[in-house]
């Protein structure tokens, strides 16, 4: 995708201007200026390509600002170039896509009836199978997953790669993601403990 360099610095004058407007709608929540930030901040960030967003500030007090491509090859490197171009002067931490977590393995998703279900991947098993382009195919071993649908899973299974790894990660490394209950006894030997995921990749990568 093509990205005007005018249409990037739009934005950052556009976010430099209203820093202090942004940080107190975060900081208060009754402000009068939140519908006003949120509208301003879709309009800005989807005129330079489907991102998603998030703002705030992190478990340290760091105020940040990161751009999802949503699992897209081609809008990460649009993030990216954004990210590039963040004015230094500000004290963010600015993000091109979903940075790993420093996380319990513990989250929720809604399964395809909408209703709330908790995952642990704590106990999740996993092995990595390298493709001919350098990729690696991912395959987990989830056995407390038998609740969840195909789609639900599969999901999960995203969301907890994802916040492990990192989005970058899962969008450079990983060709593709792969749940079961159970993992083909030939493999029982092979696989690893998920939390030991993160530093494998690294090594590999």
């Amino acid at each position: 995708m093509e990205l005007n360099d005018d249409n990037i610095l739009r934005f950052w004058q556009w976010f430099v201007k209203n820093e202090n407007t942004i940080k107190e709608c975060i900081e208060n929540e009754d402000s009068g200026q939140k519908e006003y930030v949120v509208e301003q901040m879709n309009e800005q960030i989807l005129s330079l390509g489907v991102l998603t967003w998030d703002v705030g500030l992190n478990d340290d007090e760091n105020w940040f600002l990161m751009l999802s491509p949503n699992g897209n090859r081609e809008m990460f490197e649009v993030s990216q170039k954004i990210m590039d171009a963040a004015p230094e002067h500000m004290a963010w931490l600015f993000y091109s896509s979903k940075p790993a977590k420093e996380w319990n393995r513990q989250f929720t998703i809604y399964d395809d009836y909408m209703d709330e279900q908790f995952i642990d991947a704590t106990p999740w098993n996993y092995i990595v199978f390298e493709e001919d382009d350098g990729k690696l195919e991912l395959i987990i071993e989830a056995k407390n997953i038998l609740q969840l649908d195909s789609d639900s899973a599969k999901a999960a299974a995203e969301q907890f790669v994802i916040q492990e790894i990192g989005e970058a990660t899962r969008i450079l490394l990983i060709s593709s993601v792969v749940i079961m209950h159970t993992l083909e006894s030939e493999y029982e030997s092979s696989k690893a403990p998920v939390l030991e995921l993160k530093e494998h990749l690294e090594e590999i990568g």
